[in-house]
């Protein structure tokens, strides 16, 4: 299990983040509707990286072949056991936590501080 803000930093920057997602053979799982929100903020994502928007999309493209994306269908039976334990924080973090029960994953990889506490 990957989350937005590690994939959001493999697409903003070359770096150790892009080369773990790109080339370190692990096997990553998000929700699909991630794609979406990062799609939502394209242009915001490209002028802080710096990049065209095209180069940003074909980073998205490369990034996006290094995952298996889940439809809510997979894990929406997780979704109220995912809610519980999150009660108090970020919402948006609940389809992370129910995925990972539902595959059920080793871990989810973040630096949300909120997520791990």
């Amino acid at each position: 299990m990957v989350d937005a803000n590690i994939l959001i930093a493999a697409l903003l920057r070359d770096s150790m983040t892009r080369r773990l997602v790109v080339l370190g053979g692990h096997d990553l799982h998000v929700p699909e509707y991630l794609f979406d929100e990062i799609e939502t903020h394209r242009d915001e994502l490209a002028r802080r990286s710096g990049q065209t928007t095209h180069a940003l999309e074909e980073a998205l493209r490369i990034l996006r072949g290094h995952v298996t994306e889940h439809q809510e269908a997979d894990y929406v039976d997780e979704l109220g056991k995912a809610g519980s334990l999150l009660e108090g924080r970020d919402p948006k973090d609940t389809p992370y936590v129910a995925l990972a029960l539902a595959l059920p994953a080793d871990g989810i990889w973040t630096e949300d501080r909120g997520l791990v506490s």
